[in-house]
């Protein structure tokens, strides 16, 4: 395996890419059947039959989307946290998806029934949430690069013009 630097590699970007679409739309399936989509039963309002593998699509895609930030949490964030570029935005992403993290272990052990919509819906609002965030992380990140890309060219060439007139002199 390649080392992550501060620019993921493509490889890493495409696994949680896909992973993270994955899990957006099996979620957003699961949340929608769950709400929306009950069917009637011999005793009543039942699951829709989809729901439990929707689910089970969704608790895939999250273990491998977890695999994926892994990788990135080791290495892009410890060589990119002192570059001040997207800090906020980053921050904010880390701190969604440790929500993600501890609301869907919650959903599963830990809340009793009166809790479990309220954080199942605040679990679904956040992960919806996270792939504009990342989107919007990336094109911050992008163009804070490019501005200063720029201003290093400029310094430079300001650098290179001054040091060349002290020396025809």
């Amino acid at each position: 395996m390649s080392n992550i630097s501060r620019k993921i590699a493509k490889k890493y970007r495409y696994i949680f890419y896909c992973t993270l679409a994955l899990s957006t739309f099996s979620g957003s399936m699961f949340w929608l059947l769950r709400k929306f989509a009950m069917v009637e039963g011999d005793f009543g309002p039942e699951s829709h039959a989809w729901q439990y593998p929707a689910l089970q699509l969704h608790g895939f895609a999250a273990f491998m989307m977890l695999m994926a930030l892994g990788a990135i949490f080791t290495a892009h964030i410890p060589k990119t946290w002192y570059k001040e570029r997207a800090k906020k935005t980053g921050s904010t992403l880390l701190s969604l998806v440790v929500f993600s993290l501890l609301s869907a272990y919650s959903l599963y052990y830990l809340v009793s029934e009166d809790w479990h919509v309220y954080l199942g819906n605040s679990h679904a609002i956040v992960g919806l949430c996270l792939p504009a965030l990342l989107i919007f992380h990336i094109k911050i990140a992008r163009s804070a690069g490019k501005i200063r890309k720029k201003t290093r060219i400029k310094k430079s060439r300001k650098i290179a013009t001054n040091s060349s007139t002290r020396y025809e002199a």
